[in-house]
């Protein structure tokens, strides 16, 4: 039986180049979609969550090329620039 973990990562205006921090890892799907949703809140839209699902003992598993694991929750599409140059 395949048992999975999901990590949820925090990003910086939603940018995986700026500033990101690993908010938990958890058992549940649920659990994980739970902890972004709340640290996005918490942080006021400053950051954007990622749940990524990892299937223990393995690597690249939804076959994309440089994405681990399968995106449950992805990061919205953002023009970042915008934000790094510091305007509104």
């Amino acid at each position: 039986m395949k048992k999975y973990i999901y990590t949820v990562r925090a990003c910086r205006w939603g940018d995986r180049e700026t500033h990101s921090y690993i908010v938990g890892v958890y058992s549940k799907k649920h659990a994980a979609q739970k902890a972004a949703t709340e640290e996005e809140n918490w942080r006021g839209g400053k950051y954007q969550c990622e749940v990524i699902e990892w299937e223990l003992g393995s690597g690249h598993s939804d076959g994309r090329p440089g994405m681990p694991g399968k995106t449950i929750m992805p990061l919205p599409e953002i023009n970042t620039l915008k934000h790094r140059s510091g305007s509104k």
